[in-house]
């Protein structure tokens, strides 16, 4: 299977040629999704592509950078642009206009394609001059030699430095002809060791790396994801569903996968996910922790709303499907008579569940990007749902490991994927190999050489542990052990992780760096915050003595299960939710812990100040 595709160009092409009626994309016209074939979106890629080759001189194996939300035009242009052997540089919808010109600087790319006016608002801040990390770039550094393509151009005035994607396919339709002879010499000089993309990592303490990424990497990593049998005929039939921004490397997966498997793109967005899930129906759901961390919380919100028997049924029928699920993780026969309750259990309420959020026809739910907690992971395999947690980073395109449908191990991030080779070194960090990983950075020779070891095996930056079995279990980022004034060694995501399964707990920030002892940051999910005040009766305010109560009452439960010197001795909660805005989180929704220090450092300070004054 490794010599099927000559390049992610070649995969593109031959899935539009040997399979023109199957369906390419999903998109939601008013209320209804509506599918759209291979037959009516090869015509619109050769034509892009005809059109980005003609928008001016595009050197060969050049970068066009796509900066905004994902969307069927923008995959097209992805594909489109892969297809003439141009390395494509996808940015994330919110960044600042001085990260999209580093960026676009960085990659030296001749091509832009943005979302919207907003986003073309960036370029032309961005190409007058700006300053980044302390090294400035004059407009004489802009590197593009063609207008800017604008996706969406609704309410954009008229002006010579940009035109509409409709434009340029429109004249690439008409220059196709003249230009067939040069895009087919341009995909057959490609191979699966040519790099095929760079993609950002979330720069959370300095400037943003771009990982090289080569055609030979993420098809060894779809090969992969096809030996881990997660797209069986659910997925082929129900599609796969896609809101990730194609510049996280766990979107552009899902992107990718659409052409490799055959399987449609449901396309959605995070502001109407979940409205589309409802819709969409998926076979395939993937997405960061968080979402599947709202999902749990919104239920969990509304069975608490219920009184009486409604009440009792749905947590009769939740704790049926917990005990189902506990023996099918550790391999036990199902007994007639639990057998007999979870079809019960499922006829009258897990099923409606499970079509309430969406996902009554989901094969696989898969948890990326960051820890998933162990309670939300039970309650969907509680619901009927397989929801696998899996694990990588942008370096390695993006995966290593993950569960298995038939063997799911809660608390793990799962197995190696065939090609990559894990091991654990002297101090604990995850070390890796296998043909997914990147070559490294661009323009960054002393990040990259840091990023193997003398035996060429990967760092991840992440602490571990793998059992007798293979399974991989993350115990948290090296670079972010704490080291209390007392000399005592804290891994934050731990503690984090627990105090984080409380619904109202958005995000949970440990502090402890060169301190006698360990405090807590924590920001409110506004939405259940609304519900808890409206159920209880009060003010929506962090500060009001039931709401305090709930906080001090989990940070005792967590404490309970800490040692001393790593438990939480007082807490704040920040004035509003941490956001990418307000510059706590990163493009991909990581907390920027050492943004948030810097931040809040007078609430933290006073927490201490309290603390001290009581130890």
């Amino acid at each position: 299977m490794a010599d099927e595709h000559a390049s992610l160009s070649h995969m593109i092409l031959d899935r539009a040629r040997t399979s023109p009626q199957r369906v390419a994309f999903r998109v939601r016209r008013g209320d209804a999704y509506v599918d759209v074939s291979w037959s009516e979106v090869s015509p619109r890629i050769e034509a892009i592509a005809a059109g980005l080759l003609s928008a001016g001189p595009v050197d060969d194996g050049a970068c066009i950078t796509i900066v905004g939300n994902t969307s069927m035009a923008s995959c097209l242009v992805d594909f489109a642009a892969l297809t003439v052997g141009l390395k494509t540089v996808p940015v994330y919808a919110s960044l600042l206009p001085e990260e999209v010109g580093y960026m676009h600087m960085d990659t030296a790319a001749q091509i832009i394609v943005v979302d919207d006016g907003s986003q073309l608002d960036k370029v032309r801040a961005f190409r007058a001059g700006f300053t980044f990390f302390e090294r400035t770039y004059s407009p004489a550094d802009y590197t593009a030699r063609a207008k800017v393509v604008v996706i969406h151009p609704a309410g954009l005035a008229p002006a010579d430095d940009w035109e509409s994607l409709e434009a340029l396919e429109a004249r690439g339709r008409a220059r196709h002809a003249a230009l067939e002879g040069e895009m087919r010499r341009r995909v057959s000089l490609l191979r699966r060791e040519h790099v095929a993309t760079y993609t950002y990592t979330s720069g959370t303490t300095g400037a943003p790396k771009a990982v090289i990424q080569t055609h030979d990497n993420m098809l060894a990593m779809l090969e992969d994801v096809a030996e881990a049998g997660m797209m069986d005929e659910a997925v082929q039939e129900h599609g796969l569903f896609l809101f990730l921004p194609a510049a996280h490397s766990f979107g552009r997966m899902v992107e990718f996968s659409g052409p490799f498997f055959g399987a449609p793109l449901v396309m959605s967005s995070v502001p109407t996910l979940a409205a589309d899930l409802v819709v969409g129906r998926p076979g395939f759901f993937p997405a960061a922790p968080r979402v599947f961390e709202k999902m749990m919380a919104k239920i969990t919100s509304a069975i608490e709303s219920e009184r009486g028997l409604r009440r009792r049924l749905v947590g009769w029928a939740l704790g049926v499907g917990r005990q189902v699920a506990t023996r099918g993780i550790d391999g036990k026969p199902l007994p007639l008579w639990l057998a007999a309750q979870r079809g019960l259990a499922d006829r009258l309420v897990l099923s409606k569940l499970r079509s309430r959020l969406g996902l009554d026809r989901a094969s696989v739910l898969l948890s990326g990007a960051a820890p998933l907690r162990v309670d939300v992971q039970m309650f969907f395999l509680s619901l009927g749902l397989t929801v696998l947690e899996a694990y990588g980073l942008t370096e390695t395109c993006p995966g290593l490991t993950i569960n298995r449908k038939e063997n799911v191990r809660p608390g793990t991030v799962g197995i190696p994927f065939h090609r990559c080779v894990l091991k654990v070194g002297a101090d604990g960090e995850l070390l890796a190999r296998g043909p997914n990983i990147s070559r490294g950075y661009l323009n960054r020779p002393e990040a990259t050489a840091d990023a193997f070891d003398d035996e060429g095996w990967f760092r991840t930056g992440d602490l571990a542990s793998i059992d007798a079995e293979g399974f991989v279990r993350i115990i948290g980022r090296k670079k972010e052990l704490l080291k209390t004034s007392g000399g005592k060694y804290i891994a934050p995501l731990k503690i984090e992780a627990q105090l984080k399964q409380h619904p109202l707990i958005q995000e949970a920030v440990v502090i402890g760096e060169g301190r006698h002892y360990c405090t807590a940051l924590f920001a409110l999910d506004a939405e259940i915050l609304a519900e808890v005040a409206r159920r209880e009766g009060i003010p929506a305010d962090p500060a009001h003595p039931r709401i305090d109560k709930v906080l001090k009452t989990l940070v005792a439960e967590t404490n309970s299960g800490l040692a001393s010197f790593e438990s939480i001795k007082t807490f704040r909660v920040s004035p509003g939710p941490f956001t990418v805005d307000g510059g706590e989180l990163t493009a991909s929704l990581k907390v920027k812990r050492h943004a948030v220090v810097r931040k809040h450092a007078a609430l933290i300070e006073s927490m201490y100040g309290a603390a001290e004054s009581a130890h």
